[in-house]
């Protein structure tokens, strides 16, 4: 087992500022002694201020982001159905439209931002296909979104925004998870804001929220003597929505943080031609959840990320290798999708957390820069 380096650089990490700690322990002892653990004041709080944030007139908090996925595709009735879904995300995605009772339909990655390749998965529409799942994969955003609303609408299809890694990201002036009709949103430890573990969905759509809030709690109506839907146990407790609630506080502080990374990133490897750099729609506001580039050609990924964390005590991932399709639940009779196939074995992420420094970063690119030299 590698021990880590006392000067170690985490790959990501969750942030609590040490100056939010009185207030937010004092909140969390509040809800102890008040013994409102669900369904209370904290989470209408938390919901109500990620709505005003993203723009929707909705959000409804949730245990996680897969319940998210999986409220949302239940809602778009996919049961027996299709809902394409972009192969480069974590599996969970894909996994969601099982629960639901539906088919996955991989898509391809666009090479330029790792993003779903969207002229692949228009393709791959059929009759069949119930929704359309986008991901803002590395906090990402498509520059294509409003071809994509036009092409899902005229179908009939609902358009599902996996935001798990894009907390704060734009296209234009609108915010991720108001482009499509259902955002879906994770609070996972690793994720650019976190409450251990946690999700949301935003929409403007009153039928998609009324159902959402049903099922989070077992399918109830007007209350549990009256239960409407074959519903589930995902309400976000009060304790969470407190530490979440100091998060979303913080989020203009973190995004600028990554950013500032991201920049510092770019102007370092920007002078290396040995790295692919992603290239992003001119449009878009990213927030790097991940700090995605392509390694050259014929270099060992793996045995790269092993020896920085070895000889230099710098994590490194990955985003994704392998990619869903490729996965051993999902491989047999998978299509081929040749530009993830190809990109993501070279593909490696520099650490991108909010307590990263300017220094780490250069520290992170003169290691990398070492370590690939003696594999090339």
């Amino acid at each position: 087992m590698t021990v880590p380096k006392p000067n170690s650089i985490a790959a990501a990490r969750p942030l609590f500022p040490e100056e939010d700690m009185p207030e937010v322990l004092e909140q969390i002892a509040e809800v102890l002694r008040g013994g409102r653990l669900i369904l209370g004041p904290r989470a209408r709080e938390l919901e109500g201020e990620w709505a005003r944030r993203v723009g929707t007139k909705h959000a409804i908090a949730l245990t996680s982001c897969t319940a998210a996925l999986e409220i949302a595709l239940r809602y778009a009735k996919v049961a027996g159905r299709e809902a394409v879904v972009p192969t480069n995300t974590f599996v969970a995605t894909a996994n969601a439209v099982g629960y639901a009772g539906g088919r996955v339909v991989f898509a391809d990655m666009n090479g330029d931002d790792y993003c779903i390749d969207l002229d692949d998965a228009m393709r791959r529409v059929t009759p069949d296909t119930a929704a359309l799942v986008v991901v803002h994969v590395a906090g990402f955003v498509p520059g294509r979104m409003g071809e994509l609303v036009d092409f899902c609408r005229a179908r009939q299809i609902v358009l599902i925004e996996d935001c798990a890694h894009a907390h704060g990201a734009k296209l234009g002036e609108r915010s991720v998870g108001a482009l499509g009709d259902i955002g879906c949103w994770s609070f996972y430890p690793t994720k650019i804001l976190t409450c251990g573990v946690g999700g949301m969905i935003t929409t403007d759509d009153d039928g998609v929220a009324a159902y959402a809030r049903s099922v989070r709690h077992h399918g109830q109506g007007a209350s549990l003597e009256e239960i409407v839907n074959t519903g589930n146990d995902w309400l976000m407790d009060e304790v969470r929505a407190v530490l979440a609630l100091a998060q979303v506080r913080r989020l203009d502080d973190f995004v600028a943080r990554r950013r500032a990374v991201a920049a510092r990133y770019d102007a370092l490897l920007a002078r290396r031609d040995r790295y692919t750099l992603p290239r992003l729609a001119p449009d878009s506001f990213a927030v790097y959840y991940k700090y995605p580039i392509l390694l050259p050609a014929g270099v060992d990924r793996d045995a790269v990320r092993t020896t920085l964390l070895r000889d230099h005590g710098i994590e490194m991932g990955s985003l994704y290798s392998p990619p869903a399709h490729r996965m051993p639940i999902y491989r047999d009779g998978a299509p081929s999708l040749p530009v993830a196939e190809a990109l993501l074995p070279r593909q490696i992420t520099l650490p991108m957390h909010g307590a990263l420094t300017l220094a780490d970063a250069d520290r992170s690119v003169a290691a990398l820069d070492e370590v690939v030299d003696a594999h090339l």
